[in-house]
């Protein structure tokens, strides 16, 4: 027992005796259970730490994700109403344009699906109008030779106002009726324009083909319909070479002929704005007065 001490512990029950030594060694051996103990407690806790941080990083991820996607979802809807209330603004002032060409009065009571019915022609109502008032192309041209307006006359060399436009054409080429109407005249001219045809349009519109081959086709007092074969090109008269000489006239105005060969349904209010020699109001007027729209 040398070099060692003992412990008497006494109590109740009696005395226990323990050497030095071997309280040491139990006090160690609790110590280093309670050390692995907590060591794989403490990686077990660090474990989920970090399982728990990886998984709210991720969760933060994914919601800044969706905001960032919301984000720019709302950048785009707010370009979509900026563009959709710029195309109504520009919606309203055509509207508003077209209004005006046509004389019509605004109220600001009325809303704007009314407002658009106003000037929005059904399409029979369409197809009645291009079947009365001249449209579309005429004869298959090689384009067109001298346009509408003032000009040096090529024959005569003197400036002076042309009332329609010429049509390159190989001789023998057909020419068709624009509209539905009566031939006024259908016969040789004497002042240039040749062999002549003149159609009389309802509306006050009239329409002339100058320079015709000399074929008997029509005759004054026919009755034609849009699209019905009144004649062939040819180069009599005063003429520098094969062509049609094609007019419209409303009310004897002369009107250019291209903006009526180039209107259809597709852009048939623009003629309102490039023709306002005629009185496109009173006449869609007596349009749907001829042709009701339909409840």
């Amino acid at each position: 027992m040398k070099n060692k001490f003992i412990i008497t512990i006494t109590d109740i029950n009696g005395s226990k005796n323990y050497l030095l030594h071997q309280l040491i060694k139990k006090i160690a051996i609790y110590i280093v259970l309670i050390a692995v103990v907590s060591f794989f407690i403490g990686l077990a806790y660090i474990s989920y730490l970090e399982n728990r941080t990886n998984s709210l990083k991720q969760k933060r991820d994914e919601l800044t994700k969706i905001k960032n996607e919301l984000f720019l979802e709302n950048e785009k809807m707010q370009k979509k109403i900026a563009a959709s209330n710029e195309e109504f603004a520009a919606i309203e002032d055509k509207i508003a344009l077209l209004e005006d060409q046509l004389g019509l009065n605004t109220d600001n009571n009325i809303t704007m699906e009314t407002r658009l019915e106003n000037l929005i022609l059904t399409s029979s109502q369409q197809q009645l109008m291009f079947s009365m008032i001249p449209n579309g192309e005429v004869i298959k041209s090689n384009g067109i030779s001298a346009g509408f307006g003032w000009r040096s006359h090529p024959i005569l060399n003197k400036r002076e106002f042309h009332p329609g436009i010429d049509l390159r054409a190989d001789i023998g080429t057909p020419i068709y009726a624009p509209a539905d109407g009566v031939i006024e005249f259908a016969g040789y001219n004497n002042s240039g324009f040749g062999y002549l045809v003149i159609i009389e349009h309802n509306f006050g519109f009239k329409t002339r083909f100058a320079h015709m081959s000399r074929k008997d086709v029509v005759k004054e007092g026919d009755f034609v319909k849009k699209g019905d074969l009144i004649g062939y090109s040819g180069n009599t008269g005063l003429s520098t070479g094969p062509h049609l000489h094609y007019e419209i006239r409303f009310i004897q105005r002369p009107l250019d002929p291209i903006n009526f060969i180039k209107w259809n349904s597709k852009n048939y209010e623009e003629i309102f704005n490039k023709e306002q020699r005629v009185s496109w109001q009173s006449l869609v007027n007596t349009l749907t007065t001829l042709m009701p729209k339909q409840q």
